[in-house]
């Protein structure tokens, strides 16, 4: 089995741990909260490293990093509908723009959301707390929080798929134009 495989099984994984974890709530759901967010770390990893084997331009690390960066400063992990927007458009965004392997670079900016996420929940805590603000982070979570996660990938991956089959229609029509 591939890395790609394995970090992809990892982070559905995670995103189901993550899930039961906002159903739960209190300390259980603190602890599996916790377990979630270590396999979505995982996940990250072994999806980077699948991403340093495959054939890759330095502007494709740039794109992912840029997109993962917009979806985790804009996209809050409780919001349905930007989650789908947000996600299936980045998505699509890399995997128009990958040279190889574009469904691999359409996973990887999920992948890459948690650690983006907590980075730039911590700067704004931050920035709040320079300024005399209150710095919280967290808010008690809507009903729909629970599928999120798994909506981040998902609609990452179809907008992967959507991009892969867009440039075969397309390339397969300028062969038949040759």
């Amino acid at each position: 089995m591939n890395l790609e495989r394995i970090g992809t099984g990892v982070l559905v994984s995670a995103t189901v741990i993550v899930g039961g974890a906002i159903m739960l709530g209190e300390d259980s759901g603190r602890i599996l909260n916790g377990i979630g967010g270590l396999t979505w770390f995982a996940s990250s990893g072994l999806l980077v490293l699948a991403a340093r084997k495959s054939d890759t331009f330095r502007w494709q690390w740039g794109a992912t990093i840029a997109l993962t960066a917009a979806v985790a400063f804009v996209i809050k992990p409780t919001d349905l509908t930007l989650a789908t927007i947000g996600f299936g458009g980045a998505g699509l965004a890399i995997g128009m723009l990958a040279k190889a392997d574009p469904l691999l670079w359409a996973k990887l900016i999920p992948a890459l959301y948690l650690p983006a996420h907590i980075g730039t929940a911590v700067l704004k805590a931050a920035g709040r707390s320079a300024l005399g603000m209150e710095a919280s982070i967290r808010s008690a979570p809507p009903p729909t929080a629970a599928i999120v996660p798994f909506v981040m990938v998902a609609t990452a991956v179809v907008g992967g798929l959507i991009a892969t089959a867009w440039r075969q229609r397309s390339s397969s029509r300028s062969h038949r134009l040759v």
